[in-house]
């Protein structure tokens, strides 16, 4: 099964092309660009890439949320137009479930966090002991302050002497967590910190196995909580 996955749920924006667990192609930016100018010459890239064509896709992936609101809204479009014009199924993937599907093999807690900017972060919580991440709690937006007492009462709960942070989330407040868990924390090498498209495709094929298909016309970004100008309306300032 062939499917084309595509991230732009956070800075990062990444296409990749998957088969089933092998990676074929992949593209990973994080460089001072907007995603309205780099994804879909990037999706045009990496098909031509690989010589396939839409055609040949099975399916789409796409990361649904959490993340920017503006981002989480560009990957989505796209991911829409493409499904709607060549008649191809999606699967949406959690963009912190992406992030910890970079761990694998592990007995530490693994923590994926990105920055939810207003002093928060949007984090989850995985056991990733096997080969695919299994989340232990509902997703959250907190103060890193409660996101750390979480993740101590948590670790202790699962029996995981170790905890493994992951996502921009960790960079924006990493003094802050360094200090506070010490030689609890398990550095992780800077090429799985971020989301990969690649991850997104891997687990958003396993979905596929599973019939776990998007409606393409009820799908929407995934947010956890109200966007600036939701919560001005909600409060009768717009």
């Amino acid at each position: 099964m062939l499917i084309l996955a595509v991230d732009s749920s956070t800075p990062v924006a990444g296409a990749a092309v998957v088969d089933e667990d092998r990676v074929i192609i992949e593209s990973f930016t994080n460089y001072k660009k907007t995603h309205s100018e780099t994804l879909m010459p990037t999706i045009n890239r990496i098909l031509r890439e690989c010589d396939c064509t839409i055609g040949d896709i099975d399916a789409l992936a796409v990361t649904a949320g959490p993340g920017s609101f503006t981002g989480l809204r560009i990957g989505m479009a796209a991911v829409k137009g493409i499904s709607m014009a060549a008649k191809k199924p999606v699967v949406a993937v959690s963009t912190l479930d992406t992030l910890a599907g970079n761990i694998a093999g592990s007995n530490a807690l693994v923590a994926a966090l990105l920055d939810a900017r207003k002093n928060e972060v949007y984090c989850a919580f995985y056991d990733a002991s096997g080969i695919r991440p299994e989340r232990l709690r509902e997703p959250m937006a907190c103060a890193p302050e409660t996101f750390l007492s979480e993740a101590r009462a948590l670790a202790d709960y699962e029996h995981k002497d170790k905890i493994i942070l992951l996502g921009d989330g960790y960079y924006r407040y990493s003094d802050y967590f360094n200090t506070e868990l010490t030689n609890r924390l398990i550095p992780i090498p800077g090429h799985l910190m971020l989301p990969r498209a690649a991850a997104a495709g891997i687990l958003a094929a396993h979905k596929a196995r599973q019939g776990e298909f998007a409606d393409v016309f009820q799908l929407r970004p995934w947010y956890i909580r109200l966007s600036e100008a939701e919560y001005r309306l909600g409060k009768g300032e717009v």
